[in-house]
């Protein structure tokens, strides 16, 4: 009986931490260097973010990730009756600020890029590609 206890006890705290994460797929389009040509099918990376005791972390997995978020770093997190916000802290200095809204119910999301000079900043839609960001 001891032993089930335990057992129970440790699968519990298994459960607690796989609810602590969640993951999206995150597409990127290339780019081939020779031809200029798109390659649409090469860019299905993961992104990952974990509910840490202290807060959020945030990484972008896979062959076509950014080098800027393919590291776990800290980010904020904020949400609302339709969407997750996740705002990741680059890995370096002069890293493109991105924010991630996606939506709760599954179908998606953008990414936003942060623009503008001092004074006039704020988050636009980066309508250039559609990352996809569907739950895994």
């Amino acid at each position: 009986m001891k032993n089930l206890i335990v057992l129970s006890l440790a699968l519990g705290s298994f459960a607690a931490q796989a609810a602590e994460s969640q993951e999206w797929d995150y597409k990127m389009q290339s780019t081939s260097p020779a031809s200029g040509t798109q390659r649409p099918t090469s860019g299905v990376n993961k992104a990952e973010l974990f509910k840490e005791k202290d807060g959020y972390t945030f990484r972008i997995r896979g062959n076509t990730a950014p080098s800027c978020y393919s590291t776990a770093q800290p980010a904020e997190v904020s949400e609302n009756n339709l969407a997750i916000m996740i705002t990741p802290t680059p890995r370096f200095a002069n890293c493109e600020k991105i924010r991630l809204v996606i939506k709760k119910d599954g179908s998606g999301g953008v990414q936003q890029l942060f623009n503008g000079k001092v004074g006039v900043q704020g988050w636009q839609d980066d309508e250039s590609q559609n990352y996809g960001l569907t739950p895994r």
